[in-house]
């Protein structure tokens, strides 16, 4: 899953969510609770299509700072399987081997199972890397 799809996917579940409060009449004529505090911190880059807004509310009630905040959805996102090593570590915003020890530090294990394996060997005996 690209860090694209994810992005699209959050944006998705916002409206779905401001849907579901109107439906429910929650609203009231005020503003979503995802929206109240405006735009203030987005995500998003030139090589992007779309981004994420997290209202200052938000941001403010959790104490994280804005990479932060990057950080814990992608060590979740991870960690649910709903995203790949590499996807993750460039949602987060760090290089590898920070990342790696992010996941270590929780106690989250690398999704790396007989197939990976497999497929890695493959890859080395054809790069001619691999000496039986």
């Amino acid at each position: 899953m690209s860090k694209q799809s994810v992005l699209h996917q959050l944006a998705d579940l916002t409206r779905r969510v401001e849907a579901l409060e109107a439906r429910l009449g929650q609203l009231d004529g005020r503003a979503s609770i995802l929206r109240e505090a405006g735009p203030v911190y987005v995500t998003a880059k030139e090589d992007m299509e779309e981004g994420v807004v997290v209202p200052a509310k938000i941001l403010r009630a959790s104490g994280l700072s804005p990479q932060e905040l990057l950080i814990e959805l992608a060590v979740h996102l991870f960690a649910e399987g709903l995203i790949s090593l590499g996807v993750a570590k460039t949602l987060a915003g760090l290089p590898m081997a920070n990342f790696m020890r992010v996941l270590g530090k929780r106690g989250i294990a690398m999704h790396y199972d007989v197939e990976d394996l497999e497929e890695d060997i493959r890859t080395l005996k054809a790069l001619g890397l691999w000496k039986e």
